[in-house]
């Protein structure tokens, strides 16, 4: 896959970013306005205000990307460098704040697919929610420390943009085997939630449809998982003397992961909203059907045949296509 080709990455990572930032917002302005047709309207949630935190850190990501790619991010390191080294350095300072900000894309969702689990099968499960909120809260602690160690990791911090700044860097394998592990503790933790609820759903008291589509909807944990799977295999052959180029396919990766954990966290609670749409657009066809009968009754008043004809002539066509299909059976 060349992530939008060989020249220029940008204008790629530019549609692919907001498609998904898009998708995600669509699905957190539903669960919302499902929040709002439910009887407990007056109450605001704890998993509501996670919500809208984790994507407001993915609406804040996808402009900065759009701003860094403005800069130059997606084209190669060499040609930028020979154009403006001044615009260059400014750029990988940009994408070292994009590089801690897309950390927090990608574990921040986790914690309102936690909360809906608790809140799904908490009742059922003693000691769930420790379990859930301690799993989270470890990797939300691992992500501190990954953001904390990009701008730490060389002194001066300008080091971490600008390699002429005099100073020393940190081996680049300790930062490297922190990501390594991050990513292998996140994959996991998708894994774990998805399956969990895809095997538990199924004993709850409701409707066959809700449990499908609350299975369906959690095991987005899975492809979520996968995605980082995909991107811990691009670390070990990442260029780092081409950042601003070698970096793309992560960012791509990155707004796949947070829209499908965002998804995941909104579609259980998105069934008022849908149950509305149900309603109306069955109003819909039912208001289409009636006009197309009417029209059927005057067509037939203006041409002279009467209903209770036309009724006989249908039951007579029925039973000749049976004798038919008889005889060819027979």
């Amino acid at each position: 896959m060349s992530y939008g080709g060989d020249v220029n990455r940008g204008p790629f990572l530019d549609v692919i970013n907001w498609v998904f930032c898009a998708i995600a917002l669509a699905f957190v302005a539903l669960r919302l306005v499902s929040r709002n047709l439910r009887e407990e309207q007056g109450r605001w949630g704890f998993d509501e205000t996670c919500l809208i935190f984790a994507v407001a850190v993915i609406l804040a990501r996808s402009i900065y990307i759009t701003y860094c790619i403005h800069l130059g991010f997606g084209r190669h390191l060499h040609p930028l460098l020979e154009a403006d080294v001044g615009e260059t350095v400014r750029l990988t300072r940009h994408l070292v704040i994009l590089e801690a900000l897309s950390l927090w894309t990608w574990a921040l969702p986790k914690l309102p697919v936690a909360i809906l689990l608790y809140r799904i099968f908490g009742k059922f499960k003693r000691g769930l929610g420790i379990i859930l909120y301690s799993l989270v809260a470890f990797l939300i602690a691992i992500v501190v420390v990954q953001t904390v160690v990009t701008f730490v990791k060389c002194q001066p911090i300008s080091k971490n943009w600008n390699p002429t700044v005099p100073g020393r860097c940190w081996n680049p394998d300790i930062y490297t085997d922190i990501g390594y592990f991050a990513g292998a503790y996140s994959a996991a933790l998708d894994f774990g939630l998805a399956l969990f609820a895809s095997t538990q759903v199924f004993g709850l008291q409701m409707e066959k449809s809700r449990k499908m589509l609350i299975a369906a909807s959690l095991s987005l944990g899975i492809p979520a998982g996968v995605t980082t799977c995909i991107k811990l295999a691009m670390i070990a052959s990442l260029n780092t003397s081409d950042i601003t180029y070698s970096t793309v396919p992560l960012e791509v990766w990155n707004s796949v992961e947070g829209c499908a954990l965002m998804v995941a966290a909104c579609v259980p609670a998105t069934r008022p909203v849908m149950r509305l749409l149900g309603k109306r657009l069955g109003e819909w066809r039912s208001l289409i059907s009636g006009r197309k009968s009417h029209g059927s009754a005057k067509t037939e008043s203006s041409s002279g045949v009467s209903s209770k004809d036309r009724v006989g002539e249908m039951e007579l066509g029925r039973r000749g296509q049976q004798q038919q299909q008889q005889r060819r059976w027979t």
